[in-house]
């Protein structure tokens, strides 16, 4: 039983590129300055997501450079202890895990005995790409459906770049889940992302059989120039789909101010960031499929589309 005082937990989870930032942002926006934290895991050297939501709320704690079921459970635990702590008390803490992430792990995570009287679990929200679900294949689409499986609520989200019939045949492949929600920019009303449910939320597990740095690999390229933006826009459009996810901060030729860059299959996103300071120019976090060979060329390609000094 959890306690009556505990702190709800929300766990938002899905596969690279389905939409959780901007969920999260969302949340933290409507929290209308309640007691939300927010635990932010990207698998790679930077975390970028954790970076974005800061810029909307000073209470975004950071777990990067693995995956957070896998290699830092022991420091989201430490973080959960830690967080329930507090004085005044959380009204929720909110936890993002990394697109290569089986949220089953997560929610074992809630139920042990130094958390059990503190923190109790709200639900699992987990974010399903309308245009990407069908297409994967393997280990990939198996993650993917563990993430489904583990779900309270799914949000089938890029509803609007699919025709209905297509959309249709991701909900039905979905197993007929009865709280599923077709959403545009992970739109959701306040009832579902913020209220308190009656019960913990119930829990379902399908096994992933294949540890996640086993699938996917994460590195960071930086520099300190300007990227020609014309250029820039073109390389993107021409990234291969081994790459699920790019993001990160770039300095764009005339300019004037940096913007972070999200891109996911074929379509990228610009939006105005905080000033960088002395951060380098360029900031990019690449998460692709393990042995696809492909840094080098790629490294070479962005390198090409440098400002020369």
């Amino acid at each position: 039983m959890m306690a009556i005082s505990s702190i709800p937990v929300t766990v938002v989870a899905g596969f690279l590129g389905a939409g959780k930032t901007t969920l999260l942002n969302r949340m933290v926006q409507r929290a209308e300055g309640g007691r939300l934290a927010v635990i932010v895991n990207d698998f790679g050297e930077l975390n970028i997501d954790a970076a974005i939501i800061a810029e909307v709320t000073d209470a975004v704690y950071s777990l990067q450079n693995g995956c957070i079921c896998c290699t830092v459970q022991e420091d989201l635990l430490a973080q959960l202890v830690s967080l329930t702590q507090l004085t005044p008390r959380l009204e929720r803490i909110v936890i993002e895990c990394s697109g290569v992430s089986d949220p089953q792990r997560i929610v074992q995570t809630l139920g042990y005995p130094q958390l059990r009287a503190y923190v109790h679990l709200d639900a699992v929200i987990t974010l399903v790409d309308a245009t990407g679900y069908s297409a994967l294949e393997g280990e990939f689409a198996r993650l993917s459906r563990a993430q489904v499986a583990c779900a309270d609520l799914v949000l089938l989200n890029k509803s609007d770049l699919v025709s209905p019939s297509e959309l249709a045949s991701v909900r039905n492949s979905l197993g007929g889940r009865a709280r599923v929600f077709s959403t545009v920019q992970a739109e959701l009303p306040d009832a579902l992302l913020l209220a308190d449910r009656d019960e913990p939320a119930s829990l379902k597990m399908t096994p992933v059989s294949a540890r996640h740095d086993q699938l996917f690999e994460s590195w960071v390229w930086k520099s300190q120039q300007q990227l020609e933006p014309t250029a820039f826009r073109a390389w993107l459009a021409r990234l291969p789909a081994d790459v699920f996810r790019l993001k990160g901060q770039v300095l764009l030729q005339g300019t004037g101010h940096p913007y972070w860059v999200q891109h996911v299959g074929t379509r990228s996103q610009f939006s105005p960031a905080a000033s960088s300071g002395d951060a380098p120019a360029v900031q990019l976090v690449f998460i692709a499929r393990r042995g696809s060979d492909l840094r080098e060329s790629l490294e070479q390609g962005l390198e090409a589309c440098l400002v020369a000094a």
